[in-house]
């Protein structure tokens, strides 16, 4: 008999118990992979909006529940323009709407003189007219001279184009004053771009203009987080009940094998009377935890991705946020399982290895 078989024995031996202590561990192993894949896409989104145009860092309301429902005074750029370490200023109105009928993309309002404009590369027709995304031109087959359908109005495509930011490229271009008006608010602007001198940290004028002014500095992606409500509070509520789920996924693996060594309290002296040393009969305890963590792992993997997509599909948390489901999210999945199981078998092994082979011989 096979070690493998051994421990596969031996769990199929209460097949109810052992399901339901791994689902149990599965939960957690859901919600860690569930916040940390939502957490993930929303540093990636940030990433993406706070780059638009190439800028150093982008300039948010405080405490709007995700960045595109930031609303700003457009007059605030030439303030912040004058500050110090600071090169160039862009204002942007970056509005979630229906494009070509793909819905929740984003058309962008900017200024053709400011440099996220100027830096947009050209790959066909014109600067005229409404700017089409290569990747959006791509998906809807449109050509300049198109005519496209946004947000309920229709424009004609003056001009393909590529940035190499994912959100512009799925997007659309159009000048600021027409994009306010889409929106109706006029005077306001989502973000203001901005690049730094030659030389100057972004991270520090950034910092120095968000206390400056009262609004939120974003130049790395990991601060969006702390910005963004729906996803800060959701992460919030995700780690506070992954602790619990560490908790009584851990009591729950520590209560099966304890059960399971004292029904095997006689199966356990035999083997030690035949030779198996302390160690060995550790490794089986161990082995049969780390089995209920792995058959929770894979039900706990499956169980997170359904619950990451259905979550941000379904709630507010934001119209442009999709999981991102990186080997970081299933290693904290993996290690979560495998520390549970690991922990669940400390005090049954303890007792396990402590058993006299004599004692253990003579109990019923």
């Amino acid at each position: 008999m096979t070690w493998a078989t051994l421990i596969a024995r031996n769990l199929v031996r209460r097949p109810v118990r052992t399901l339901l202590t791994a689902a149990g561990v599965a939960l957690g192993v859901a919600l860690i992979v569930a916040l940390l894949s939502i957490s993930a896409g929303v540093r990636r989104t940030a990433g993406d909006l706070i780059h638009v145009g190439r800028a150093d860092f982008g300039l948010f309301q405080s405490g709007v529940s995700d960045l595109t429902r930031s609303l700003l005074p457009e007059t605030l750029e030439e303030q912040v323009d004058a500050q110090r370490g600071v090169a160039q200023t862009a204002v942007l109105f970056l509005y979630v709407t229906d494009i070509g009928g793909q819905s929740s993309s984003l058309l962008f309002g900017m200024k053709p003189g400011e440099f996220p404009a100027q830096r947009l590369t050209l790959v066909a027709g014109s600067r005229n007219g409404l700017l089409l995304g290569d990747a959006a031109a791509r998906r809807l087959k449109l050509q300049p001279g198109s005519t496209i359908r946004v947000a309920g109005r229709d424009f004609r495509v003056g001009g393909i184009f590529h940035s190499g930011d994912r959100f512009e490229d799925a997007g659309a271009v159009l000048p600021l004053p027409a994009v306010q008006r889409v929106a109706r608010r006029p005077g306001e602007v989502t973000t203001i771009a901005v690049t730094v001198k030659l030389g100057q940290k972004p991270r520090p004028v950034a910092d120095r203009i968000a206390r400056r002014f009262g609004i939120s500095a974003i130049a790395e992606p990991g601060q969006a987080v702390k910005v963004d409500t729906s996803s800060r509070l959701v992460i919030d509520v995700g780690w506070v009940i992954s602790v619990l789920a560490l908790i009584v996924g851990g009591i729950g693996v520590t209560n099966t094998m304890a059960m399971a060594v004292h029904e095997r309290v006689r199966e356990i002296g035999i083997l030690r009377a035949v030779g198996w040393p302390a160690r060995r009969v550790a490794l089986l305890i161990v082995g049969e935890a780390l089995a209920i963590a792995t058959i929770a792992l894979a039900l706990g993997l499956g169980v997170g991705i359904l619950a990451a997509d259905e979550f941000t599909h379904r709630t507010g948390l934001s119209t442009l946020v999709s999981p991102d489901f990186t080997m970081g999210v299933f290693a904290w999945g993996l290690a979560f399982a495998l520390g549970v199981g690991l922990v669940g078998a400390a005090y049954p092994t303890w007792r396990a290895i402590r058993l006299q082979p004599v004692e253990a011989l003579r109990r019923e």
